[in-house]
């Protein structure tokens, strides 16, 4: 019966603790996202095949340095354009590209070669030392069944092998009993793959060792005690290369090694910690976090760990039964021996190391060495193998690209979770005509996204101004198949096409680039903070902004007016002088064909990307509410757009949200109406010009 309930009028007094009134539900900031958010096809070193949304030094941390590099084998025209992103502090969606001829993730699998036969038993020291007589040669107190054994690592090299990943079987070892021509049995422990496709994975490596109380780091002879199981310790290596010296990676704690034991189950009795070796938060997650959003992400080295427990049971069953027989027959328990003869104390065995926590080697336990076969120890090295990086060709990774992005016309595929992938524009960095077309894709479904087409082809000749408009007119043809929006009858506007191609100043870079590589880092300087707000002085449409600043040698300067007609028809943006050392891009238009309409003007397209994606965000966060009216609801999502909307376009626009129940939505009960108003000025492009004429004393009696 709780003591808070008054039964009589018995004298006591009644403690009820704390009532805490202090506390507040934490506001949830937005995310830091970019208006300009690119997405990015990339080959790369190594990283996730997923889409990954990274900013800075992140960037290099997941993919590695060398992938950015121009000049390393998987540098394209799309590292390029990422690292025009990067140079302007643009974070971008990177979703890497894989060649079909790559190899498996590099994995390694540790085996137990076990021979069961008779082995010399030799006499020992006090210290557990074994004797040596006057050649230095072990003093052999006779024969005694045991087993000779030796651990030994194999790869899985092609990709079809993969799926065996996992599911190795015991096969026939290559020791042999010449007394008995008993052949030894190749049993798997644990098996490793790395986190990663790509030769790079071939550099990361595990250490494993079993402390004793003559090593380093002592064993807490505690664990074996309260928790009858021998610990181990795993270490994560990593080298530059093959001809370079590892280095031990930190865990997240910062902790060189990582403490675990074979029993299945096992909690650290001291700690109560998971130890066992197959629960992933034993030695994955103290790697790397790829599912607690309170943290920032990290990728680990390896990803997978499979554990042949039933292998394991069988070997620590018979070995241990075997070396506790003999320590009970020749006096050892409660000596040398771990063993205190009690049920269930068969995982004190140490598989790894062959000793007791002392370092007193077992008897019917001898490792053998031989030209395949390793040694566990906190200083011996065991690297993954068999990964590969494929071949990397412009053609076939154009041809990726494409099957990449046409999900985003596929109405079930994950790109279309816009919470998830948040990415807004991406831009053609010199692709082929069909990949050109297939970027359209982006925009296919998502309300949420631009395109950004060129007209150059990397690695090809400069267009000149008639192909760039033909092309151009196949380009918004094939565009108008994604119209913005059949309900209210508006054609596509969610996409632009620059012409023109140039030389990169100030860059190793030494072929051809498009214009759009300027647009996109003008865009990035502009528009791409974190915290979504356009950086004021950084605009590009006008002078000095429109000024390029990177690209010269452009391939066309002079469009004649009757072109110029010709090419804003067709949706094409082009180059021209401003003055004789400099040239501008006099405008930037979507492929919009009406004149008069503010959807002309690419930045106020961004600008309504952006409001389409708060106005989903305004979805997520008021979903399922049920304790609002529809008053109270429709001021919450008006006032929840209109404080992510202030002050982010650099005081372009005036916006204002509008949420209305229609007669709709009151039958249904259930949904309501959402709109932005968005107030944008024309882009401005002609001048009438002329000059008046006037006699001077005109001034002097006006």
């Amino acid at each position: 019966m709780s003591t808070a309930i008054i039964v009589n009028a018995a004298p006591m007094a009644i403690p009820l603790g704390i009532r805490d009134l202090s506390t507040r539900q934490v506001p949830r900031d937005p995310e830091a996202i970019p208006t300009h958010l690119p997405k990015v096809y990339l080959y790369t070193k190594k990283g996730p095949t997923t889409p990954t949304l990274v900013s800075g030094a992140e960037r290099s941390q997941i993919y590695g340095a060398d992938s950015f590099d121009l000049t390393k084998k998987w540098a394209n025209h799309a590292t390029l354009l990422s690292n025009t992103f990067t140079k302007q502090a643009n974070a971008q969606m990177i979703e890497r590209i894989v060649p079909t001829d790559a190899g498996p993730a590099a994995n390694f699998l540790l085996s137990l070669d076990v021979l069961p036969c008779d082995i010399d038993d030799y006499d020992r020291n006090t210290d557990g030392s074994i004797k040596l007589d006057g050649l230095g040669d072990p003093i052999v107190l006779g024969q005694i069944p045991g087993h000779k054994v030796k651990w030994v690592v194999s790869n899985i090299t092609t990709t079809a092998g993969m799926t065996n990943f996992g599911q190795a079987t015991v096969v026939p070892g290559d020791q042999t009993d010449v007394a008995t021509s008993t052949q030894s049995q190749r049993y798997p422990v644990l098996e490793f793959r790395v986190s990663s496709i790509g030769a790079d994975g071939n550099n990361a490596g595990i250490r494993i060792w079993a402390p004793t109380t003559k090593t380093s780091g002592i064993v807490d002879k505690r664990i074996l005690e309260r928790g009858r199981a021998y610990p181990f310790r795993m270490s994560v290596i990593r080298r530059a290369d093959a001809l370079t010296s590892p280095k031990v990676v930190e865990n997240l704690f910062g902790e060189q090694y990582v403490d675990m034991a074979l029993k299945p189950g096992f909690i650290n009795p001291i700690t109560e910690g998971a130890m066992y070796i197959g629960s992933a938060e034993t030695f994955l997650e103290k790697y790397q976090n790829l599912k607690d959003v309170n943290y920032p992400p990290l990728f680990g080295d390896f990803d997978t760990v499979a554990v042949y427990k039933n292998n394991i049971e069988t070997l620590i069953n018979l070995f241990y039964t075997r070396e506790h027989t003999y320590h009970v027959a020749n006096g050892l328990i409660g000596s040398w021996s771990d063993f205190t003869s009690v049920t269930d104390e068969q995982y004190l065995f140490n598989l790894v190391g062959g000793t007791t926590s002392d370092g007193y080697k077992y008897h019917t336990y001898q490792f053998v060495s031989a030209a395949n076969s390793v040694t566990l120890s906190e200083y011996s090295n065991m690297y993954a193998n068999g990964g590969s990086d494929g071949t990397m060709t412009n053609a076939a990774f154009a041809a990726a690209v494409s099957a990449k992005v046409l999900e985003y016309n596929n109405p079930n595929s994950h790109l279309l979770d816009d919470a998830i992938n948040v990415e807004s524009v991406i831009y053609d960095s010199g692709f082929p005509l069909q990949t050109k077309k297939d970027l359209l894709s982006f925009i296919a479904i998502r309300k949420d996204t631009c395109v950004v087409l060129s007209t150059y082809e990397d690695g090809g000749l400069s267009m000149t101004a008639s192909q760039e408009n033909s092309l151009a007119v196949s380009l918004r043809t094939y565009a108008q198949m994604y119209p913005e929006s059949e309900y209210f009858g508006t054609g596509v506007c969610r996409a632009l096409i620059m012409g023109r191609d140039g030389k990169l100043r100030s860059s190793n870079w030494d072929t051809r680039v498009p214009v759009t590589m300027e647009v996109a880092s003008k865009a990035a300087a502009y528009m791409g903070a974190s915290n979504g707000i356009w950086k004021n002085g950084f605009h590009f449409d006008g002078a000095p902004g429109s000024i390029l600043t990177e690209i010269y040698d452009v391939n066309v300067t002079y469009t004649p007016p009757a072109a110029r007609n010709r090419d804003w028809d067709a949706g094409l943006n082009w180059v021209q002088s401003y003055d004789r050392s400099s040239l501008f891009i006099p405008a930037l238009k979507t492929v919009y064909g009406n004149d008069t309409s503010v959807l002309t003007g690419w930045l106020t397209v961004m600008a309504i990307v952006e409001i389409n994606k708060v106005c989903m965000r305004a979805w997520r966060h008021f979903s399922g509410v049920q304790n609002l009216t529809n008053a109270q609801l429709a001021d919450r999502v008006n006032r929840f757009i209109a404080d992510r909307l202030r002050g982010r376009f650099d005081g372009r626009f005036v916006m204002e949200p509008q949420t209305v129940f229609t007669t709709a939505d009151l039958a249904r009960g259930f949904s309501w109406t959402t709109y932005v108003k968005i107030y944008a000025p024309n882009m401005k492009t002609v001048m009438t010009t002329y000059v008046e004429a006037y006699r001077r004393e005109d001034l002097e009696t006006a």
